[in-house]
């Protein structure tokens, strides 16, 4: 309920709130408000993960996919296997020393307890080390390594992907990867280029960007937009990390899901996103999956901004 007593549209009362941010919310769009950016910001390695209050959601979507979509959601190239071990023994020192007490060690077994949930997965050697590792986190994790045309994506657990699809992608360099993206050949693909190769173990970086799509559901591979009904705002959460032994780059994707109606609560939000969404070109709005949306978009973004300001 808004200070005028009216309700606003697509009420956040019954809806999935799975793979909802906690507060405070990560708003990409307050930050940065075109869309073709870098936008990095240097990273505590203590924070290379963040918390995840609901693992059990995020692993049981991974677990899923992977049984429905096969090599379309875990697919690796044989050259990534070093890095693949690589990551997992990085990856298990990080969450055993940076969040015990939820992650610990029990014999060999891995163990996560949050609340009421719990998991736990063997420590065991593994054909696939990366699979193994993305069951520990909510993100999804990508390996990149040098090719003949630059970084290559070799080896990815991509379980939440935001409109692309794995087989298009792997064992492709970054500038086929990103070859959707408008503007990015002109604008950021030197620019990215030149990171990858000055990239320091000890100095990994994150960004965010963000969509509005119509769905919970993690896995959205594209498709038609749904009719009707409640709209959500999707924030990637990015890491970008080089794996010092290797000299691969790791980069995960963290997604999170919050109803539109959780940026009334927050001073400036509701205005911010108006602003990015009136900024987008027509061929930004088509990559972002936004075009579908925007007439039920915008008069949500209306409403609000008469209602609460």
């Amino acid at each position: 309920m808004n200070p005028r007593g009216a309700a606003l549209p697509h009420p956040a009362g019954d809806t999935d709130r799975r793979f909802a941010q906690p507060e405070p919310l990560l708003l990409p769009f307050m930050r940065h408000r075109e869309m073709v950016h870098m936008g990095l910001q240097r990273l505590a390695p203590a924070s290379w993960i963040q918390p995840c209050y609901g693992l059990h959601h995020y692993h049981h979507n991974k677990l899923t996919a992977r049984r429905r979509l096969g090599e379309r959601v875990f697919a690796a190239l044989p050259r990534s296997l070093e890095a693949q071990e690589e990551l997992r023994a990085l990856l298990l020192r990080h969450l055993c020393r940076d969040h015990y007490p939820h992650y610990s060690l029990a014999g060999n077994l891995l163990k996560w307890r949050r609340g009421g949930a719990a998991l736990h997965w063997p420590l065991a050697d593994s054909a696939a080390p990366l699979w193994a590792a993305s069951l520990w986190v909510a993100d999804d994790l990508c390996i990149l390594q040098p090719g003949a045309h630059g970084y290559e994506l070799t080896a990815a657990s991509l379980a939440a992907p935001s409109y692309w699809r794995l087989e298009d992608k792997i064992g492709r360099p970054l500038d086929l990867i990103h070859k959707p993206v408008p503007g990015f050949a002109d604008r950021l693909s030197a620019q990215v280029a030149r990171f990858f190769d000055h990239l320091l173990a000890d100095y990994p970086v994150w960004r965010s960007n963000w969509s509005v799509v119509s769905s919970p559901e993690l896995l959205q591979r594209g498709g038609s937009a749904g009719e009707g009904g409640q709209l959500y705002l999707r924030v990637e959460r990015q890491s970008l990390r080089r794996l010092p032994q290797s000299g691969a780059v790791v980069f995960t994707i963290r997604v999170t899901l919050n109803p539109l109606q959780d940026l009334c609560r927050v001073p400036g939000a509701v205005a911010s996103l108006a602003e990015a969404v009136a900024c987008l070109s027509p061929d930004e709005s088509r990559y972002k999956s936004l075009a579908p949306l925007l007439p039920r978009l915008e008069a949500f973004l209306a409403a609000a901004q008469s209602e609460v300001f």
